[in-house]
């Protein structure tokens, strides 16, 4: 005997949404999956009022700078670092799902005439280490801010400032000298978030006197000293699958199955 077919009801139909692109909001807590979990705590996080630090200096074992840029991809309340920032060229599961809306829905994709469509490219982001005092103890902690430089409307993101601000030059044409081992000095932000307002805004101030990073880090304990290590070690690199389980979270599981089905894609937590 043929077993009778059911069919949902309208309310419960999980693609009656406006674009199969959109996957309906949770409320689950913020996923920043940037930092590897051993790194994650050690995120600096602005407080209301003035906040002082001393950029570390780049680490001659590092491949980058003081500063590593990343571009960084979102997904429903979380984000994750695009391949590229650690390997160059590299391809990530968003690429993939982008080239496939593209060909087969580019209405459904996030464009300056629909600002409700799904934006699968990444975004600018700054990662440095810096010396702060907390508690009175030298610790090190990771700044991770925007890297927008305001290109296409917008105020730039702090990141972007503090690296402008690092490399400007007085009217003698001599450039501040903020970062050196020896002569760099602290770099000041004040954070105003007045009552009403949705965004803080943030005021970059730099010290006076010079900061010798030898004697800061005399200050700090061998654990805090540690740490300090090249900024690609702290970066989270996500597999493959965490990427296509980010990418379920922002669209539909349907059309997830469609991209990976069209770059002959298995996923054996389906099969």
């Amino acid at each position: 005997m043929t077993n009778p077919i059911e069919f949902a009801s309208p309310e419960d139909d999980n693609n009656n949404t406006p674009s199969p692109w959109l996957q309906p909001r949770s409320n689950n807590q913020y996923e920043d999956l940037v930092l590897k979990p051993e790194y994650a705590e050690r995120r600096l996080r602005f407080d209301v009022g003035q906040t002082w630090f001393r950029i570390v200096p780049a680490l001659k074992s590092s491949l980058h700078g003081w500063m590593m840029p990343l571009h960084v991809l979102q997904f429903e309340r979380g984000r994750f670092v695009h391949p590229r920032s650690l390997k160059r060229n590299a391809k990530c599961v968003y690429d993939h799902a982008y080239a496939w809306a593209k060909e087969n829905t580019p209405a459904a994709l996030y464009s300056k005439i629909n600002k409700n469509g799904v934006r699968l490219l990444a975004d600018p982001l700054c990662l440095f280490w810096v010396l702060v005092e907390q508690e009175g103890k030298t610790v090190a902690r990771l700044l991770q801010l925007s890297g927008y430089d305001g290109s296409r409307g917008g105020a730039p993101g702090l990141g972007h400032k503090i690296w402008q601000l690092c490399h400007d030059r007085d009217e003698t044409g001599a450039r501040t000298d903020v970062i050196s081992a020896d002569g760099g000095v602290l770099v000041g932000v004040e954070k105003h978030q007045p009552k009403g307002a949705k965004y803080p805004s943030y005021h970059l101030t730099l010290g006076r006197n010079a900061k010798p990073m030898t004697e800061l880090v005399k200050r700090m304990e061998p654990t805090e000293q540690s740490v300090l290590c090249p900024l690609e070690n702290v970066v989270r690199e996500l597999t493959d699958e965490e990427q296509w389980q980010c990418l379920g979270k922002l669209i539909a599981p349907d059309t997830v199955k469609q991209i990976q089905k069209s770059l002959g894609h298995v996923n054996s937590s389906q099969s």
